[in-house]
């Protein structure tokens, strides 16, 4: 991960202003925006629950399927505690989570690896909150695509 992607998703999880070359977060009491080139692609709400901060989390790639915009989103989900990011598969953007898969050894030994379990994005909007849904739900199939679920 960039500098600047650490520096400013840091920032607009804590409500912080930030200002880099192409990357800003903007915030007010209640909401913080991160701009990218001048285009909003994330947007948090602030209210007060019991069990956590935050009330909405917003993330959009606003047509800009760039390594860059999946970079900066891909901070943002990190800060923000989640376990699985943006990433390109097949000229299409699709989120990702890595899932631990234990090998056993003849010799007794287990090695830890990675597959991954994929959400396709026919939208370039989504609500992470919501992903992680259905990534978590026992009726997850990989390969789904996250827009054209109703709810779980």
């Amino acid at each position: 991960m960039r500098k600047i992607t650490k520096e400013s998703s840091e920032a607009f999880v804590n409500f912080d202003q930030y200002r880099k070359s192409n990357t800003e977060v903007a915030s007010l009491d209640t909401i913080a925006r991160f701009y990218l080139h001048g285009n909003c692609i994330a947007e948090i709400n602030r209210g007060k629950l019991p069990h956590r901060e935050l009330t909405s989390v917003k993330i959009d790639l606003c047509g800009w399927h760039t390594p860059t915009t999946r970079e900066r989103i891909n901070g943002i989900l990190d800060a923000l505690g989640y376990d699985f990011g943006i990433a390109q598969r097949n000229y299409e953007q699709v989120l990702v989570k890595r899932v631990p898969n234990f090998i056993f050894n003849p010799d007794g030994e287990s090695s830890k690896t990675y597959s991954q379990d994929i959400l396709k994005l026919s939208d370039d909007s989504f609500d992470p909150d919501f992903a992680e849904k259905v990534f978590l739900s026992s009726e997850f199939v990989s390969g789904t695509d996250l827009n054209a679920i109703a709810d779980f």
